[in-house]
């Protein structure tokens, strides 16, 4: 009551014969608040267990100046303040947080609040979540059998650029790692003997999150023979596979859902495909935990390559012209191990023409016939007709880097060539360019194909730059353009 007392004052002088000013104030009740605790093992609420939350802090900020107004341990906050008119927020969060450490959680949640003159604003429960990613390690019964005492065995973690741990062999405590748009890649390097020999493998993760658990299992396989015409993995006999399973821990998930993934997975974009009769190629994606091998049954029917290795690969699938009056089908088998999947290729009948015109490409924005100089504000985008539907959106980049050679874009996340119709692994880069892809292109008959955001990247760099486009339409016709920009 005193505390609640003195900061509802605010004087500018208590001597003797001058005013007391006072801002402008209102007042915040906290006698229904609470903070609401959630990870994936339990849900730890407030008042009804005031040990569990009774040193979080709870902190007061001024929304419009940014600036601290002040801070309590959730124990000692007063439950009716006083303050100034405004709109402020209210953060509830359990330590620091640390870039890597030991069995760290970081709960955060937050909640914003108006205080209005002479009212009484209520605030109420707020969700504080995992904020920051929690990882795991462990072994299967037959890796640990082949490891021993694993006295030279680990697992380095790195997130990010530097936050890194080693999870000794044995260690069965979790690691807390900041994450955030800096630090969004996760690699796990096993090291150590493994039957006598020293095996040294690594996992790539791109996409982890704060809030998730990466539980990162590793297990033993045996690599192929040297004669094994697909190649070797080493000369040991031995690799590793590593999996890694996502929870996440921002949902009530019991512990017992909290299950390891099998190790092998063998998945394909397209399980069907449809050709008109004219030949044509169309790509399809591979994603598979090793290496693979693909056939088809028919000799119109071909792909590249018939080998393929482990993560995202691209998968060519072409057919010969149908000169036949009859429908035509072909299968291509790809096999990973025991696991198989089948792609069905469906091929229509000969056509003496084209049932629709072949695919158009203009712009109201810029000249396609000449070259453009263009600014950050540049707008820059083509219309796309393609009546016989979008099989492929072909995209070739040349930008000159400002020293006469050309800019490698895997710098931001892209290839300089690629497919929208299959992205692939330069999905999420092209949409953060809000560029279209997969199904917003592929079997449309109209699109706008816009690169504006492009701009603000390629006027950094003077010379030429162009911007290669094919399109082809399930038909088997295409279209052509070049937009030819220039920055001076």
């Amino acid at each position: 009551m005193v505390i609640a007392l003195l900061l509802a004052m605010s004087f500018v002088s208590c001597d003797k014969g001058l005013a007391i000013e006072m801002e402008i104030e209102g007042k915040v009740s906290f006698r229904d608040f609470e903070a609401i605790i959630k990870n994936a093992e339990e849900v730890i609420e407030s008042r009804a267990d005031a040990n569990d939350l009774s040193q979080y802090i709870v902190e007061i900020v001024n929304n419009g100046t940014g600036e601290k107004v002040n801070t309590w341990t959730y124990s000692t906050l007063p439950e009716i303040l006083s303050l100034p008119v405004g709109d402020y927020r209210v953060k509830v969060y359990n330590a620091e947080l640390q870039d890597v450490a030991w069995e760290s959680p970081y709960f955060y949640g937050e909640e914003s609040f108006t205080v209005k003159e002479n009212d009484l604003t209520e605030v109420g429960a707020i969700v504080c979540k995992l904020s920051n990613l929690k990882v795991s390690v462990q072994y299967s019964d037959e890796l640990k059998s082949a490891i021993g005492t694993g006295e030279d065995v680990k697992v380095n973690v790195l997130v990010g650029d530097g936050n890194s741990l080693d999870f000794a062999y044995g260690e069965n405590r979790a690691g807390y790692f900041r994450c955030d748009a800096e630090n969004k890649s996760l690699v796990a390097t096993f090291s150590g003997t493994v039957e006598g020999y020293y095996i040294s493998e690594y996992k790539v993760i791109s996409d982890v999150c704060a809030g998730q658990h990466r539980i990162i299992s590793f297990s033993l396989k045996s690599a192929p023979d040297v004669s094994d015409e697909y190649g070797t993995i080493g000369s040991t006999g031995l690799s590793m596979n590593a999996s890694v399973t996502s929870v996440d821990l921002t949902r009530d998930v019991p512990v017992e859902e909290e299950t390891i993934q099998p190790d092998d997975f063998l998945n394909v974009s397209e399980d069907i495909l449809n050709y008109q009769s004219t030949a044509l190629s169309k790509n399809i994606i591979v994603n598979a935990s090793a290496s693979w091998t693909a056939s088809s049954n028919e000799n119109w029917c071909t792909i590249s390559p018939i080998i393929g290795n482990v993560g995202e690969s691209s998968l060519t699938i072409t057919v010969a012209e149908n000169v036949i009056e009859q429908e035509r089908n072909a299968v291509v088998t790809i096999i990973m191990g025991d696991v198989i999947k089948e792609v069905l290729v469906k091929q229509a009948a000969y056509s003496n023409s084209p049932a629709v015109d072949a695919p158009l490409i203009t712009s109201s924005t810029i000249n396609l016939n000449a070259v453009n100089v263009v600014t950050a504000s540049t707008i820059v985008d083509v219309d796309v007709k393609a009546l016989g539907k979008i099989a492929n959106f072909y995209v070739k980049i040349q930008m000159s880097d400002g020293n006469g050679g050309i800019l490698d874009l895997s710098s931001v996340g892209l290839a300089n060539e690629f497919d929208l119709c299959n992205p692939g692994q330069y999905k999420d880069g092209l949409i953060g360019l809000n560029l279209p892809v997969e199904d917003s292109v592929k079997g449309k008959t109209e699109m706008k194909f816009d690169i504006s955001s492009f701009m603000s990247l390629l006027v950094i760099y003077n010379g030429n730059h162009t911007f290669e486009i094919d399109v082809i339409d399930e038909l088997g016709q295409s279209a052509k353009a070049t937009l030819k920009l220039k920055v001076e």
